[in-house]
């Protein structure tokens, strides 16, 4: 087990999940725009409108991720006795993205709010507050939940889980970094077929937060329904090929910086500690 801490995986994951938004803030407006049905933005002002909220709140976000995964990483194996593996890795990462959740819900609500509106953060907040109360925020909740959680299973369970199995193997002898890559392509494109139908829902429900002018968009089976309905099973996957993209990214930007980072703090600490030794 790693001696970096709960702690030290949070300030990580922060530092990891801003870098991530600043590098891939325009496949997500793209996304948002085909979700929602409206032109692709053109300008790089456009493609990055809403970044503030969303790399301020993707701080967090990730942060949390990272953090309660190591935790409950810690927990599994002070109670149990050994380091979690396989579909115990999954469960923890899976919870870790729910938990995370909380903050990214309202973020996103505000962001694409703003990428329609062309509003300032501020301003934005202050007519959502107004119109439908501040709580309002919050809706697409569950299905944010959904997202993060199979999300988080991907870039926190499957990629390591996978590049682990791929190293040992023979056909990646001699191939530095090839374990690394198949492991990232595979675990960015399972993260976005599980997670998007989510995606979709939680971004036609936040593009419409008017319940009475859009019944069907108030909650997450009415607004499967709707889609179905209207556009066929296909249409949960509006949006899918800018969102993978940005995943694929996501997994190299997030697991490379994790691991970068941890295998710094523990070098540092194996080197301090021997020097206090001799």
């Amino acid at each position: 087990m790693s001696s970096v801490t709960p702690l030290e995986h949070t300030a990580i994951g922060g530092v990891a999940g801003f870098t991530e938004t600043c590098i891939m803030q325009p496949t997500i407006a793209i996304k948002n725009a085909l979700q929602e049905g409206r032109p692709i933005p053109r300008s790089p002002m456009t493609l990055y409108r809403g970044l503030a909220v969303n790399s301020a709140a993707t701080f967090p976000i990730t942060a949390t991720q990272f953090g309660v995964n190591r935790l409950l990483e810690s927990l599994h194996q002070q109670h149990l006795g050994y380091n979690p593996t396989g579909i115990s890795t999954i469960g923890i990462a899976l919870s870790a993205g729910a938990s995370s959740a909380f903050i990214g819900c309202p973020a996103e609500f505000l962001m694409i709010q703003q990428q329609k509106s062309g509003l300032s953060l501020a301003t934005q907040l202050k007519s959502v507050a107004g119109s439908f109360g501040v709580l309002k925020i919050y809706k697409g909740l569950a299905a944010t939940m959904m997202r993060e959680s199979l999300y988080t299973a991907g870039y926190l369970g499957v990629a390591p889980l996978l590049k682990a199995k791929l190293t040992g193997h023979s056909a990646f002898e001699g191939t530095p970094g090839a374990a690394l890559v198949v492991s990232g392509v595979s675990a960015g494109i399972l993260a976005t077929l599980t997670s998007h139908p989510a995606d979709t829902i939680k971004t036609r429900m936040q593009a419409h937060p008017d319940n009475t002018a859009f019944p069907h968009y108030s909650s997450v089976a009415s607004t499967a329904r709707h889609i179905v309905a209207a556009e066929g099973y296909g249409g949960f996957f509006a949006g899918v090929l800018p969102r993978t993209f940005r995943l694929i990214g996501a997994v190299f930007i997030l697991t490379g910086i994790r691991g970068t980072l941890v295998d710094a703090i523990e070098d540092a600490r194996y080197a301090g500690s021997k020097a206090a030794s001799q």
